[in-house]
């Protein structure tokens, strides 16, 4: 008798069982013929019936090394687990109800800022919300400050109503974004990347080699980071939809002020006391009088100078000025804004009569205001004239003077 090779014949005969049990299972009744040479067909060794293929099928021998991997169950996202149903698209699940990201930026005017804050404090935990930031300034005349509440969405309309009752809305722009689509998208892919991540640990149960291990829990710990990060975009746009974001900026009401219209004089009426001086080419004249003069602005006025000789014993006047011009302040000696010593520069353009000598004249003035205010003005001022025309032809005339004059 010819000694066989240790464990052949238990070899062969799992492997005709297996095929005889294939066979039978893809058509009962068909018989293997010839299973094994040298057997002839119908033999008790190489014929498989149908009763012989209706008895269950041995289970394979585990593979050395290899643990059998366990069954796992589909896991619903975390974020809908509680609302939502399973589609057929790889376990993904889509939103009950319409997703909205609310945004609102308001702009009140209320009579007192710390009271606003406070009302806002108490009124986003009626509403059931909470301030996730808050900026009050009250360092100027006017307070004012700077809130954001997160409220639950249903009650939007409910804390804009309160905001119309706390002060006078001002401003109010208000946006509500779909994120239904960018929420299904997220779970969609959240599904595909726990379905790659169960196949990788399937294979990590069957892999024998180091470097299919080492390449494996790479591919691994790279789907667990993109899984923890689709977890949170759900999260935030979860919190989003429930929750509306408003801006409120609160702004204390500022009195109104009455501008009355401040009186302004219409012109400035005064008096003057002159002396001339009068250059001729005859004997020097020596004149003293009174004038009167009339300003509209420092820019033009009107004077009248009536004078007589000191040494004259007729009756009536020797001399007669009649004069228009104006002055105008220095800006780097104040400008005229001092309520003392403001000085000035100005021109003049007349008519003088001496006796029976009508001539022109033609000056300019230095001056000094010595003391200005709303009502009244003093000034100290030396005229310089050039008198032409007549028979007494060109000379030369100085001319000081004090001046006052009241606001009409």
């Amino acid at each position: 008798m010819r000694q066989g090779f240790p464990g052949f014949g238990f070899a062969l005969s799992v492997s005709a069982a297996l095929v005889g049990a294939g066979c039978a299972g893809a058509a009962p009744g068909m018989k293997l013929v010839n299973a094994e040479p040298g057997l002839p067909a119908g033999s008790a060794r190489g014929e498989a019936t149908a009763d012989a293929a209706s008895a269950p099928m041995p289970a394979p021998p585990p593979m050395p090394g290899v643990a059998p991997a366990e069954p796992r169950m589909p896991s619903i996202p975390e974020p809908m687990r509680d609302r939502a149903e399973p589609l057929p698209l790889g376990g993904a699940v889509a939103p009950s109800r319409e997703m909205l990201d609310i945004e609102a930026h308001v702009s009140v005017q209320v009579p007192k800022v710390k009271r606003a804050v406070e009302s806002l404090r108490q009124l986003a935990r009626r509403a059931g919300g909470v301030i996730t930031e808050e900026r009050v300034d009250s360092a100027g005349q006017y307070g004012s400050a700077q809130l954001t509440l997160r409220v639950p969405s249903a009650a939007t309309q409910s804390v804009f109503d309160a905001l119309e009752q706390l002060g006078r809305v001002l401003d109010q722009n208000v946006t509500a974004r779909d994120i239904g689509k960018d929420y299904f998208d997220a779970n969609l892919r959240l599904s595909s990347l726990e379905a790659t991540l169960r196949r990788y640990q399937e294979i990590l149960t069957q892999a024998t080699k180091v470097e299919e291990i080492l390449r494996i829990e790479q591919e691994l710990a790279r789907l667990r980071g993109e899984i923890e990060q689709v977890k949170g975009n759900l999260r935030w746009l979860s919190d989003r939809a429930a929750r509306a974001t408003l801006h409120v900026a609160l702004r204390e009401t500022v009195p109104e002020i009455v501008h009355s219209e401040e009186a302004q004089a219409k012109f400035f009426p005064g008096l003057r006391l002159p002396a001339l001086f009068d250059f001729g080419e005859r004997a020097h004249q020596t004149y003293a009088g009174g004038g009167v003069s009339v300003r509209f602005s420092r820019a033009i006025s009107l004077d009248l100078d009536v004078l007589e000789r000191t040494s004259s014993h007729e009756r009536g006047p020797d001399a007669l000025l009649a004069s228009v011009g104006g002055e105008l302040y220095s800006e780097l000696l104040g400008g005229g804004e001092r309520r003392y010593l403001n000085p000035y520069l100005g021109w003049r353009a007349g008519y003088a009569r001496f006796g029976e000598d009508n001539q022109a004249i033609l000056g300019a003035t230095l001056g000094l205001e010595l003391y200005a205010n709303r009502w009244l003005g003093l000034d100290l001022e030396a005229r310089n004239y050039l008198a032409f025309g007549g028979p007494r032809g060109a000379h030369y005339l100085l001319s000081p003077a004090f001046s006052a004059r009241v606001a009409f």
